[in-house]
């Protein structure tokens, strides 16, 4: 009796010491993943990013001009690079910039990030400048034109195992805007909202040594800024699609 006794009492140690360790492990690894989630930042989606991480982005586009402006629509390439940083806890510090040397748009601001599980939610207040410049010889001599602007921001995202897909809505608020044909000077769009964005993005890791963004903005705007040094003189809102990707510097 006495020796059965001992063996129960030895089985079950054993059987709660195995049941200990397996929940360790799986705690482990599920921090583990929490973790190795969390040290990913992408820059679309809107994760809480570590404070004091960084990432910088280089990346491009392709803007299709619309109908209405050009006889035929054909794309606009640009360079992209963007910022993003961790301020504090749930805030980052974000700037984009995008020129092709004729025409540069360039906007900072500061980013909420909150998250539950794998869904994710943010919000920015971005300021923001455009200017271009070209001198077409024979035509016009030393045309340009310049605008300031604020930009909101409203990011949302779910992270997969793998990638993560995030969607974003923006406009932008024209406060001075200004064009200079030669010697001719005229106002732009001033005190209005003038663009509406909407944006897909797909990210996730590439070669296993960086990170990939791709996606496709679409912009109902009045003005678009990319059509100025076409001239353009419509002023009727137009739906302008552009297609981007960046990888991770």
């Amino acid at each position: 009796m006495f020796h059965k006794l001992i063996l129960t009492i030895i089985f079950t140690t054993r059987l709660s010491a195995q049941i200990i360790q397996d929940s360790t492990n799986l705690i482990n690894s599920r921090v583990l993943d929490t973790t190795s989630q969390t040290a990913v930042v992408y820059f679309y989606e809107p994760y809480p990013q570590q404070v004091g991480s960084a990432i910088l982005q280089l990346g491009g586009s392709l803007t299709l001009l619309p109908a209405p402006v050009v006889e035929d629509e054909y794309p606009t390439p640009a360079l992209d690079l963007q910022y993003k940083r961790g301020m504090f806890k749930n805030i980052s510090l974000v700037g984009s910039l995008s020129t092709n040397y004729f025409t540069n748009l360039l906007h900072i601001g500061i980013q909420l990030n909150l998250a539950k599980n794998d869904f994710s939610f943010g919000v920015e207040n971005h300021l923001g400048g455009f200017a271009g410049f070209i001198s077409i010889e024979g035509q016009f001599d030393n045309n340009s034109a310049y605008a300031i602007f604020y930009m909101p921001i409203l990011r949302m995202g779910y992270r997969f195992a793998n990638f993560s897909v995030s969607m974003s809505w923006a406009a932008s608020y024209i406060f001075k805007s200004v064009n200079k044909v030669s010697s001719l000077k005229t106002k732009g769009p001033e005190n209005n909202w003038n663009d509406l964005f909407c944006t897909l993005a797909i990210e996730q890791p590439f070669l296993k040594s960086s990170l990939i963004s791709i996606g496709l903005s679409l912009t109902y705007s009045r003005t678009p800024y990319q059509s100025w040094l076409l001239f353009n003189t419509i002023d009727e809102w137009l739906f302008v699609p552009e297609f981007f990707f960046g990888f991770q510097l």
